[in-house]
């Protein structure tokens, strides 16, 4: 009995120390488990302030896309009207060529389309956006007449400026718009050239629009006249109509 009672301690002994033995292993197992846990909370937490800092200057710093204010324009003094002044090809300036008995312009900008046999003789042929004000010998009493007035300057166009090449001209639109909160009228129309090749075109037809804009009693209204061929992209026109804003 002695000799068993001594097996079975020394069994249970050895089972303790194997417990023991085993339990002193675990830390170590699990000791870098628990700092790389650490490290991983220590970098999240770092990492969203980071990117707080690097993304915030950007959204402060980033420009309004298409900001007017950004933009050069060109300012009429005579008749109150700005708008954009577009990029290169064009550049300032009405052609004094344009300034004729029925239209008097005092602000605008042009660009080279081309050139054009007109009689036997060679002339540029322009994209031209023109203001001014309305002359006296369209009548005009107040906005009831916005729509037949600029009805009657769209009328006008073809003797002053297209009685020397061979064209038809159609009227696309004619609708109510507001400048700067001013009752206005505009007039859009396309010039096709069915023989153009023969005058020099290397286009086949341009986009155009007039505006009449009222500013008020006792002054004449405002008028913008554009017409882009379609070679320098008929799509300034609608851009050239949105910039309209009216100086009080």
């Amino acid at each position: 009995m002695l000799w068993l009672l001594t097996g079975v301690t020394t069994v249970v002994l050895l089972v303790i120390a194997l417990m023991i033995k085993d339990i002193a292993k675990k830390p170590t197992v699990a000791r870098p488990a628990a700092l790389s846990a650490s490290a991983r909370r220590v970098s999240n937490a770092v990492a969203p302030g980071s990117i707080r800092r690097r993304v915030s200057p950007r959204r402060k710093t980033s420009p309004s896309p298409g900001a007017p204010a950004s933009r050069p324009k060109v300012t009429d003094t005579a008749s109150g009207l700005s708008y954009q002044l577009l990029s290169s090809p064009w550049r300032p300036g009405c052609p004094s060529t344009l300034n004729t008995p029925v239209f008097t312009w005092s602000a605008g900008e042009n660009a080279v389309a081309g050139h054009v046999s007109i009689g036997g003789s060679i002339f540029d042929w322009r994209g031209n956006a023109c203001s001014g004000q309305l002359q006296q010998q369209f009548a005009y009493s107040g906005p009831a007449d916005l729509e037949p007035t600029a009805m009657s300057l769209v009328g006008a166009l073809d003797p002053a400026y297209y009685s020397g090449v061979q064209h038809y001209r159609t009227l696309e639109g004619s609708s109510a718009m507001q400048v700067s909160g001013h009752q206005a009228w505009v007039v859009t129309f396309g010039v096709n050239y069915p023989d153009g090749a023969s005058q020099g075109f290397t286009w086949s037809s341009e986009q155009g629009a007039v505006v009449v804009v009222d500013r008020g009693a006792g002054q004449a209204p405002a008028v913008f006249y554009v017409s882009v061929p379609s070679n320098l992209g008929t799509a300034d026109v609608g851009t050239l109509i949105d910039s309209l804003r009216l100086n009080h």
